[in-house]
């Protein structure tokens, strides 16, 4: 049988031959589908050659499903068949023992000045691009998978449709490359950040990869209006502790995710999850100036998941932890 022929033939052959698995949470109690939003698309691997075992572990945000994927490569060449039934993006974050690259033609190099991870593919859907290695023994990448219908609600004005239609194989785009470097870590977190941390990068990396040349190069020089600021805020003083969706924010409002999230920042200085998390923290903070809640309660009452994840999120925002920012602060 020939590469060149189908990827559902190729699928049907190999699919008990490579295993493909689900990375257990660290506790090990479930596989890997833990979702935040919707249910992650299933994971419709294509045509692999020379590849020992593939493992992943996905998560959906915006209607886009978000997948960390880590192979481990047979001696030799090796290749696979990146795309899906959805549009896709893949990211290169790691290479072990060589170099990897995405191929139109699994026999032909693409060229290229680089050599390093970190590169990006776009992929229409059900076009074939290769993604092909040699004498490599592993790679970790972040893939997205889309339905195209999404980058407006997601992108607004700001979308390219131009870009969201031609392939693209090889870009390196320092950010997209730390997007999907956070996102991967939320894919694999034992911990993970509420919904609006996930939807915000998702944003932000299809910002990076289609919003058009005018609205990445715009000046802002003006945020929300007043009813707009005034609705949104109090929103969030009423649902603070919930699991808020960046898209319910932007539609009170009727701006797409990219537009209210830059108009937020511009009215109030942050970004919208930084925001609520730094006033998640500081409500805490009084709470623990009474003294009458215990950490574990103190962090179930303003909606983290648990006294660890508390923990964790007030350290990183005030730079130490509850116990400590309490002693201090109660003298």
């Amino acid at each position: 049988m020939s590469i060149h022929e189908s990827p559902v033939a190729f699928l049907s052959l190999f699919r008990n031959l490579v295993p493909i698995l689900p990375l257990a949470d660290r506790a090990g109690e479930r596989g890997a589908f833990v979702t935040d939003m919707n249910t992650p698309e299933p994971f419709d691997f294509r045509s692999p050659h020379g590849i020992n075992r593939v493992e992943h572990r996905s998560r959906c945000w915006n209607k886009i499903t978000v997948r960390q994927v880590v192979q481990h490569l047979n001696p030799g060449r090796v290749w696979h068949d990146i795309s899906s039934k959805q549009t896709t993006v893949a990211i290169l974050l790691e290479q072990t023992g060589g170099y990897c690259e995405p191929r139109l033609n699994v026999n032909r190099p693409t060229p290229r000045y680089r050599y390093d991870a970190g590169h990006t593919v776009f992929i229409p859907p059900n076009m074939s691009i290769w993604g092909y290695s040699d004498s490599i023994k592993s790679t970790s990448d972040l893939r997205l998978h889309f339905d195209l219908d999404t980058l407006p609600k997601v992108l607004g004005e700001d979308l390219s449709y131009s870009k969201a239609t031609a392939p693209v194989l090889m870009l390196y785009d320092e950010r997209v490359t730390n997007c999907a470097a956070l996102l991967a870590e939320e894919c694999i977190s034992s911990l993970p950040e509420n919904r609006m941390y996930g939807e915000s990068l998702t944003m932000a990396l299809m910002a990076a990869l289609f919003a058009s040349h005018e609205a990445s190069n715009r000046a802002v020089d003006s945020g929300l209006a007043r009813w707009q600021l005034r609705r949104v805020l109090e929103f969030l003083e009423a649902h603070l502790t919930e699991d808020i969706s960046l898209d319910e924010l932007a539609q009170l409002v009727g701006l797409s995710q990219s537009q209210f999230a830059r108009a937020f920042k511009v009215s109030t200085g942050l970004p919208p999850y930084q925001w609520c998390l730094h006033n998640r923290v500081k409500r805490a903070q009084g709470m623990l100036l009474k003294g009458s809640d215990s950490l574990a309660d103190i962090a179930i009452q303003n909606g983290f998941a648990d006294q660890s994840h508390f923990t964790k999120t007030f350290r990183r925002v005030t730079g130490t932890t509850p116990a400590n920012w309490e002693r201090v602060h109660r003298r």
